[in-house]
């Protein structure tokens, strides 16, 4: 069985794989002094839709704590963008070992890969090459709860997710494998994919991000003509930078990014006014009327605005959201 030190645990992503990858692996929680603490004196729950709620009560430690004698086979690295400082905190430790854990990344945005890349490159130099990068997107909507002196993590069941080899030798069915066993929906794209799967999942992340920044949840804020020409035009503008950037869109079960990407492109934003009602049905639906986490906006409408900057495409609808949640997130 592969021992995995989840990075993150107390948070909401890393507290829920922690807690499903535990009948499938060997599995050590990392988190912050705060967080480990709150686990430790019970505090955390699990709030899985439909089933009991369960306490989290899973091997874990300092993030302080962590040495390289706990020898990994895994680091997933759960926590929040950007990924430099804890790739560079915690692969220094193995910089002299001859045994290099592989690397699961799980973060939004389209700059992971490269960023991960670029960081084992500077620890390890050519060697880095031979560590195994996997990139996973996760589809479920995560939520975290405080309710009178209790964290509630909640999410709805089954977890679908998508991954892809991004370097490394051999293929990735030993890790696909650990996730099936632990009931995942998983669905493996080879290497080459790699980068559109993070194009993919940020047109995800994108949607909805209009709305929040006026301080609505997606349903309110779709039914609004205003606000759901804003959302479109932004993702339009995404649409031609990812395509100048030679990227692709790519569908997923229950999520047919490849179709929307299409037929945002070629249709007038009146067709989508018509029938915004049922999108913002189906959009809320799909987030599970969970609200926008919007303290990552510089990886999300940031990097459109990075990314077309680079190419020379204008993002001003992107911009314009941009600046009004930091102003938001400044008050």
């Amino acid at each position: 069985m592969k021992k995995i030190a989840i990075i993150g645990v107390g948070g909401k992503t890393g507290t829920m794989f922690a807690f499903e990858l535990k009948n499938s692996a060997e599995i050590l929680g990392i988190g912050k002094e705060r967080e480990v603490n709150l686990i430790k004196e019970g505090k955390i729950f699990i709030g899985r839709i439909e089933k009991k709620l369960e306490l989290f009560e899973e091997k874990v430690l300092k993030d302080s704590e962590f040495r390289e004698n706990l020898q990994p086979d895994i680091i997933f690295l759960t926590t929040k963008n950007p990924v430099s400082p804890p790739i560079q905190f915690y692969y220094q430790k193995f910089k002299n070992k001859e045994k290099i854990p592989n690397l699961i990344l799980s973060q939004n945005g389209i700059g992971v890969i490269d960023e991960a890349k670029r960081v084992l490159r500077e620890i390890f130099g050519e060697k880095s090459e031979e560590i195994r990068i996997i990139r996973i997107v996760l589809f479920n909507p995560v939520d975290k709860e405080e309710i009178e002196d209790k964290i509630q993590i909640k999410y709805s069941l089954p977890i679908r997710i998508a991954i892809a080899k991004v370097q490394g030798p051999g293929e990735i069915k030993d890790i696909v494998e650990i996730f099936g066993k632990s009931g995942f929906k998983v669905k493996e794209l080879p290497e080459k994919k790699a980068k559109n799967l993070e194009f993919s999942k940020l047109f995800l992340n994108l949607i909805g991000i209009a709305a929040s920044s006026r301080g609505f949840l997606i349903e309110e804020g779709f039914k609004d003509s205003e606000i759901i020409k804003e959302e479109i035009e932004a993702l339009k503008e995404y649409i031609r930078a990812v395509k100048a950037a030679g990227g692709k869109f790519l569908n997923f079960p229950d999520y047919p990014v490849k179709f929307w990407a299409i037929l945002l492109n070629f249709l007038p934003i009146n067709f989508f006014l018509a029938f915004r009602k049922i999108l913002a049905k189906g959009v809320s639906e799909r987030r599970e009327e969970k609200p926008k986490d919007l303290d990552e906006i510089e990886f999300y409408n940031g990097r459109v605005m990075k990314l077309g900057k680079k190419l020379g495409i204008e993002t001003p609808i992107n911009e314009k959201i941009y600046k009004r949640i930091m102003e938001k997130l400044s008050e």
